[in-house]
């Protein structure tokens, strides 16, 4: 296997030359997934757990990362594949960690052990795992959670989403966001055969990947509070108005403007993340940035501020775009907006999903009145 020698945070990495390698002995790294391990370990380092498990190592750059740069003290990397397991023993000699290295199939290892906090990032869909995670995670872990079959859960191709996901999506506007929230009513649902009911403390949706963090308390009182987040979406195409709507309301449902509302769900229909949670992430980081130990990814800070803010509001962003598309008017500056809405005593908040979308407690029928 021929390799080469990165640094990430402040961990060495071998990792595989892919263009030399063949597709049967292929172990992936990806590097544009540095955000989502640099926000794996300052999660590690503000949650108190004791039993990490990286399920679908790959390379074990996560595992080996939250080894050398968090205090979690018992981390257990798995890959199945041989070579996958040869290259994380490399990686943990490189940087002299204490971790115990799996060859196993993933349902296999979470079947046979328990963890506070447990890693999922697969190709694909993370939907084969869900049920023996739930299975393996104790009292109140942590589940980290990957999906990048975005296209499913985006709406393009929508019958993958049915079958995966037993949910509907639909290709509007913030259609990124709506595939978030299908990946989390899936895991919030598959939890309440359990009795166990999900919280997202924290999720992002960035380039070509959903993840999600979430604790698993072991309550049936909780778990069946869980069932009144799971809703479904209303979505006018027409004048752009949305609402969640519950089981029993989706039976011919009309927009106010007279045109039918289409139906996606089910769906995750409260906050995406923990507020206070993401205000203890941001202080975590700010302790390790001033050590000087770890070098994180650019923009970090301000991502995580973003998602801490816009738990405001929990109804689906508004693509100003579009909104000023149907007033037949250009589109006013982020500012000015804010200021208009302000005046009329309106919360705003900007969103990470996307840098034109703006979260608002407002109807769509106000923003055109007040934008207008």
């Amino acid at each position: 296997m021929n390799l080469t020698e990165i640094t990430e945070g402040n961990t060495k990495l071998l990792i595989p030359k892919h263009r030399e390698l063949s597709k049967r002995d292929v172990v992936f790294f990806n590097p544009e997934m540095q955000l989502s391990r640099d926000i794996s370990v300052i999660i590690a380092n503000t949650v108190k757990a004791e039993k990490f498990c990286d399920v679908l190592a790959g390379t074990g750059a996560r595992g080996i990362r939250i080894a050398n740069e968090s205090k979690i003290k018992e981390i257990v990397i798995n890959d199945k594949n041989p070579r996958a397991y040869e290259l994380i023993s490399m990686n943990r000699k490189l940087n002299d960690v204490d971790v115990r290295i799996e060859n196993l199939d993933a349902n296999l290892l979470l079947s046979k052990e328990r963890f506070d906090f447990i890693d999922i990032d697969p190709f694909g869909t993370p939907v084969r795992f869900i049920d023996s995670a739930l299975r393996s995670i104790m009292n109140n872990g942590i589940l980290s959670i990957t999906a990048t079959d975005t296209s499913a859960l985006c709406g393009t191709h929508p019958r993958a989403c049915i079958r995966k996901y037993d949910s509907i999506p639909l290709r509007t506007d913030y259609y990124n966001e709506l595939g978030l929230r299908i990946l989390i009513a899936y895991i919030g649902r598959s939890a309440l055969r359990y009795n166990i009911a999900v919280v997202p403390i924290f999720s992002h949706c960035t380039r070509h990947y959903f993840r999600a963090y979430l604790i698993a308390k072991r309550s049936r009182r909780l778990a069946n509070n869980t069932i009144e987040k799971i809703k479904f979406i209303a979505h006018c195409f027409n004048c752009l108005k949305r609402k969640y709507i519950s089981l029993n309301e989706i039976d011919d449902l009309y927009c106010e403007c007279g045109h039918r509302f289409r139906i996606a769900g089910r769906l995750w229909a409260d906050t995406l993340a923990d507020k206070k949670f993401c205000g203890d992430m941001l202080k975590t980081l700010r302790t390790l940035n001033s050590l000087g130990e770890i070098n994180f990814s650019l923009g970090l800070e301000k991502l995580i501020g973003l998602i801490g803010s816009e738990q405001d509001v929990v109804k689906p962003y508004y693509d100003i775009h579009k909104i000023f598309k149907r007033l037949k008017m250009p589109s006013l500056s982020m500012s000015k907006i804010e200021e208009m809405l302000s005046e009329n005593n309106i919360i705003l908040r900007r969103t990470h999903f996307s840098n034109i979308g703006i979260r608002t407690d407002a109807d769509v029928e106000d923003l055109y009145a007040i934008l207008g």
